[in-house]
Parts: structure tokens; sequence; C-alpha cells
């Protein structure tokens, strides 16, 4: 029996494709075998890695352009490519439709919040949230009859954060599974899926035994 697949999604930077190192060393450890799918434009390809890998890993990312969600540009924002939103919008239509796993890790619970029509404080400074240092460690508070809490066992963690934006609206059929001390959405699900999570934070930087059991919650559903 061989290992599950995991495709990982990452950005297109100066015409080189870029991902960190750390999501195939946690997926690794997590038990699955990790892949990195850079952008193609082929709806055919998208079909067949859609059917190739057993899970998807939307990694962090650049800011998402306020056009794919109905929102003007507001102040300097570093956007992700076209053809990364592009893949990615198309790859996990295939990806849900063949009902496999899904995870997003920080840009990655933006990408899946815009997907099903939510909106995005493009900087959190503007949208008032100043109570939590949104760069750097807080605790989040985790909602009991959220599928994170059926994973992890507990009601507040300590995370890690490097972001400055976050969702505003959550999108259709998207629940909040836990929130930060300044009422910022952490983490998101869709509760009639069977597994889709996005988290605001980067556990594969960490080495605790709650990010170790989310990948392997993760894996585990392959």
């Amino acid at each position: 029996m061989r290992n599950p697949i995991i495709g990982i999604t990452g950005d297109i930077e100066d015409g080189r494709f870029s991902a960190k190192m750390a999501y195939i060393h946690a997926i690794e450890k997590a038990g699955a075998c990790p892949v990195f799918l850079p952008p193609v434009t082929s709806m055919e390809l998208i079909k067949d890695t859609a059917k190739a890998i057993d899970g998807l890993l939307i990694s962090g990312g650049k800011d998402i352009n306020p056009a794919f969600y109905g929102g003007k540009t507001m102040g300097r924002l570093n956007l992700v490519s076209d053809a990364r939103y592009n893949f990615e919008k198309a790859l996990l239509g295939e990806i849900m439709r063949l009902k496999k796993p899904v995870l997003g890790i920080c840009y990655g619970l933006q990408f899946l919040n815009v997907f099903w029509g939510g909106s995005l404080y493009q900087d959190l400074a503007l949208g008032g949230f100043d109570g939590v240092d949104h760069k750097s460690g807080h605790k989040i508070k985790i909602y009991k009859k959220s599928k994170l809490y059926y994973i992890l066992g507990i009601d507040s963690i300590e995370v890690n954060s490097s972001h400055h934006q976050g969702i505003r609206e959550a999108g259709k059929g998207l629940v909040a599974g836990a929130r930060s001390a300044d009422g910022l959405i952490e983490a998101i699900e869709l509760s009639d899926y069977p597994y889709f999570l996005g988290v605001q934070w980067h556990p594969e930087r960490l080495s605790d035994s709650h990010s170790r059991n989310l990948f392997k919650s993760f894996i585990k559903v392959v």
C-alpha cells in the first residue's frame, strides 16, 4: 500500500516557482508523500492533477487581488500572481468534485474563503484590529463544536502569525472554528464536506503536538 500523495501549491516569483520546504517536512512527518504543484493552465492537466493527488494543501502566499472578491484596492498590496490564483481556483473545484481533503494555511485560508464568495480585510490595522499582534505569536479561542476542537481536543492554543490581512465576511457555507482575542477569524471549515479546513497561522513552522495532530488529521482522512 503506497503512502498518500499530498499536492502543495506555491508562488511564482520572478518567473520561478517558489514554495517553503517547511510544508514538505510537515507532510512527510505526518506520513504522506509531498509534491509541489506549479501552476498549469491546461484544464486537462488540472483534472489529471486532481485525480493523481490524494489531498490538497494550499500554502501561504501574498495578497489576493481585491477584484476577486468585489473590492477596491486600498493602500499598497503585494499581490499573488493571477496564474497561481486561477490555477488554485480551478484545481480546488476539481478536488472538491472528487471529495478529496483540503487544508489551507494563512493565504490558503484566505483563498478558501474567497473561493466561497467571502471577503477580506485588506489591512487589519485599517479594519480596527489592533488589540492583537497578528505578525507574531498569540492565543486563539477554539469553538467546542468545531472540527478543529475535535482534532486538537483543546479550546485555546498559542499560534504563530505572519499576516496583515484576514477574513472580513465568511464565504457561503463556511463556519468559523476559532478566533483571536480581537475577534478575527483564525480557522474556517465546511461542515458538509469530508475535510475542508483553513487556518490563519503557520503550523508547518511549529513542532508542538497540536501542529502535528493537525497535519496527521489531514493525512488520516485520505
